[in-house]
């Protein structure tokens, strides 16, 4: 009889502590960050911890690792895969599928509008991007915008905005055909070099300019040894938020949607923040005395349509045929 209802008494707690949340057991995430502490994607990173700690009320424990503290972007995507991490909010490497260099491709957007547009979940660039990220074990969340990139440089530029001149200045590019393809187009000479040696080499005359930055990004590395800047608007430079499928997969439909809703928030946040200080870190260049050059709508739209026509088709093999018709239908 005492086994019988102790039973019962067993029983009747783990309903009560399973109703109330009580037995509930906390799931700890490690989330891995690129940036430096003051930089707005870190900011974003522990906004999303203070949101899904609250809203969760406390079944989600996030512990936010900042400025590479468990390894660079490349290191990171593979633990992700693999499991042994949890989540991050990096770029994007493309070591394990050369696809998920859509996010690189030049004239991907060229303004904010087609960011909010092209970029929001039910879009093609996502759906796209998510489809590669599933079959490597990874979930894309979403992205934190981080601005449109241009063309800093230590000598002018002859015919900027003439995307088939020959250009006077040797550019350093990433070591990917999506950013060497279309400076060569542009008519630029270009040369890679590791990113942690640009500064000396455009200090020493290696390199004569690099593309892809952002106002901000140039502004704060690069301010004291170039002397031009050019927005291009040639690039979005981004960082995606990823999470491991098979964690993913074991939340329930409520805290999925919590999740995707606070990144769908702080996307949103980032977009607006990244116009702004895209504005703002033009006048601080211009402040500083670098010599800044902008584009009227049509000069983008012709430098846009020029790369689309020309870049674009070279860039199939890498791509796959399918990914840019399908890229290329969003543009018509």
């Amino acid at each position: 009889m005492r086994k019988m209802v102790f039973g019962i008494l067993v029983v009747a707690l783990s309903v009560l502590f399973a109703v109330s949340g009580w037995a509930a057991e906390t799931v700890k995430i490690r989330m891995a960050g690129q940036s430096p502490m003051e930089h707005q994607a870190t900011k974003h990173q522990f906004e999303f911890k203070e949101a899904i700690e609250k809203q969760s009320g406390g079944r989600f424990e996030i512990k936010v690792y900042p400025a590479n503290q468990l390894g660079d972007y490349t290191q990171v995507y593979e633990e992700i895969m693999r499991g042994t991490l949890e989540m991050a909010l990096i770029n994007i490497p493309s070591q394990f599928d050369q696809r998920l260099e859509l996010t690189y491709v030049p004239y991907l957007v060229e303004n904010y509008d087609q960011v909010k547009t092209f970029f929001a979940p039910d879009g093609f660039i996502v759906r796209a991007l998510g489809s590669i990220h599933e079959k490597l074990g990874v979930k894309l969340l979403g992205f934190n915008i981080e601005g449109l990139g241009g063309f800093a440089t230590t000598v002018p530029v002859e015919n900027a905005a003439d995307p088939k001149a020959k250009k006077n200045v040797l550019l350093r590019v990433p070591p990917m055909d999506v950013f060497k393809l279309h400076a060569d187009d542009l008519g630029y000479t270009t040369i890679s070099v590791p990113y942690a040696e640009l500064y000396t080499a455009l200090q020493t005359g290696v390199a004569q300019g690099w593309s892809g930055g952002p106002p901000v990004l140039t502004y704060l590395s690069f301010r004291d040894v170039i002397k031009n800047y050019y927005q291009y608007n040639s690039h979005l430079e981004s960082e995606c938020w990823l999470i491991n499928k098979n964690l993913w997969d074991s939340f329930s439909p409520e805290d999925q949607k919590m999740f995707m809703d606070v990144i769908a928030g702080l996307q949103a946040k980032s977009t607006e923040i990244a116009q702004q200080d895209d504005t703002e870190y033009l006048e601080k260049m211009r402040e500083a005395g670098i010599a800044v050059n902008t584009f009227s709508n049509e000069e983008l739209a012709a430098l846009a349509d020029y790369t689309r026509e020309t870049t674009w088709p070279r860039l199939r093999d890498r791509l796959t045929p399918e990914i840019m018709d399908e890229l290329a239908k969003q543009y018509q």
